[in-house]
């Protein structure tokens, strides 16, 4: 004797579920060093992106990191952001605790728009790392003058 499912659209919405939270664990399209808390991924470092009128510019948190632990490189309409934070105690040092961990990141993120790869510039204060990216100069919006005729 057959007897029907009756709740075989909850056990699909179920499996679907459980899809999800599989994929999101083996997620390995992020270019960036990831890490997991809970069913959360964080990408380090954590980067924003703002416009001005002549440029965008990428700001990176990346404490504890100096200006020879970090390579910038504009290629394939995208920015790459390399670098090592190192945690070595200095020689003659004994490690009682060590809360910082020792992390080696390598995030590509997209450009909004056309930039001038010559004129890029990168700084680091305060662990930010500030990279400017110029427009590409046929990409600035130019005014044109009006003749009377």
């Amino acid at each position: 004797m057959l007897t029907g499912w009756r709740n075989f659209d909850e056990a699909l919405r179920t499996i679907d579920l459980l899809h999800q939270h599989i994929d999101q664990v083996f997620d390995d399209r992020a270019v960036g060093a990831t890490r997991y808390r809970g069913w959360r991924r964080v990408t380090w470092p954590a980067v924003n992106v703002v416009e001005t009128k002549e440029a965008f510019v990428y700001r990176a948190e990346v404490p504890g990191l100096g200006e020879g632990d970090v390579v910038v490189q504009v290629e394939d309409e995208s920015l790459l952001l390399r670098g090592e934070r190192k945690t070595e105690a200095p020689k003659g040092y004994e490690v009682h605790l060590r809360e910082r961990a020792p992390i080696a990141f390598a995030r590509k993120l997209p450009l909004p728009g056309r930039v001038d790869a010559e004129g890029v510039t990168a700084t680091m204060k305060d662990g930010v790392l500030t990279v400017t990216l110029p427009k590409a100069k046929d990409t600035l919006p130019r005014q044109i003058a009006v003749k009377a005729l």
